[in-house]
């Protein structure tokens, strides 16, 4: 239920869990897309919350977290960063994980990945 280490930063919106997120943005951090390097993505319930009396969002920054991702991917599959804060198998500079399950809908959902940003 809670597995992953995270920080609270400053977003320029409120994201849905599982977004990746980048340094950027009006705050500290916004949405990544497929030129951004990942720092992390957007945590229900993290584990261990550093910074936890700031204003902002939980950004997991290690451990597995579900993670927003489009098209279909393989359990062991990397995720990369593509789209509005959507990761999807498209390899990229911008890896956000591994997928720890596998899940053929082409739509948009949540996977479970351990973070590798």
């Amino acid at each position: 239920k809670y597995a992953d280490l995270a920080e609270i930063y400053k977003t320029d919106c409120e994201y849905p869990v599982g977004t990746v997120i980048c340094v950027g943005g009006e705050n500290e951090v916004t949405k990544a897309n497929i030129t951004d390097i990942p720092i992390g993505v957007i945590s229900d319930s993290p584990a261990y919350l550093m910074n936890s009396e700031s204003d902002g969002q939980a950004i997991g920054l290690k451990g597995r977290v579900p993670v927003r991702v489009i098209g279909s991917v393989s359990k062991g599959q990397a995720v990369y960063a593509t789209d509005n804060g959507v990761a999807s198998t498209l390899k990229t500079n911008g890896i956000v994980g591994v997928a720890l399950e596998t899940n053929n809908l082409v739509e948009e959902k949540l996977v479970e990945c351990v973070l590798k940003v």
